[in-house]
């Protein structure tokens, strides 16, 4: 029996281009905001082809979060690589500074304020983005934690509550960043918000 037209994965078929490709459209637009038409322009795949292959948009949607996690990796990583103390948190935003105004890439963060006003029927796709969210933030705190432990930190300081502040921070960059604040720009909010490290 021969396979109807327009199904499955089309010759030539890259998912790592596609996932790219898709990623800058919802990166670009949003969830809601990105369009069935736009994803298959962008990705030269088929309507019938990206549900063959993602099951759904939202399928497609937490694939692209995934790759570019993958791609881009993380402030946080460039923090993990750096002994637990204030040098770690500086490059934490130094390194978000460097990625929100890349030229090369949409501006922001794809997840840090990814899916914020959703209508209710995406209320999984909102938890999604929220719960990874809160893993990075998890890190922050246990980053932190350690560095309290090692005395760089002092005793008296609360872990969670700072790594909530400086998320906070990194959110408020990637917004400013999208609306065209300058890497110095966003170097700058890094230097205040480092002068609430707290001391002895």
């Amino acid at each position: 029996m021969k396979k109807r037209s327009g199904r499955g994965r089309p010759k030539g078929f890259d998912q790592a281009e596609v996932l790219e490709n898709a990623m800058r459209v919802f990166w670009e637009d949003g969830y809601e905001g990105a369009s069935l038409t736009a994803l298959q322009e962008a990705t030269r795949l088929s309507p019938p082809s990206i549900y063959h292959s993602f099951g759904s948009k939202e399928g497609l949607y937490r694939a692209c979060l995934d790759h570019y996690q993958g791609r881009h990796g993380s402030p946080v990583d460039a923090m993990r690589a750096e002994p637990p103390g204030p040098e770690g948190l500086r490059r934490l935003l130094s390194t978000a500074a460097a990625e929100y105004t890349s030229p090369d890439q949409p501006a922001g963060c794809m997840i840090s304020t990814a899916a914020l006003t959703v209508g209710p029927q995406h209320d999984a796709v909102a938890g999604q983005v929220a719960a990874r969210r809160a893993t990075s933030l998890g890190l922050v705190r246990d980053y932190l934690a350690q560095a309290r432990r090692r005395g760089t930190l002092p005793e008296s300081a609360d872990p969670a509550a700072l790594a909530r502040y400086f998320g906070a921070i990194m959110q408020g960059m990637s917004v400013q960043a999208r609306d065209g604040a300058t890497r110095e720009e966003l170097e700058a909010i890094a230097d205040i918000a480092m002068a609430a490290w707290p001391v002895e």
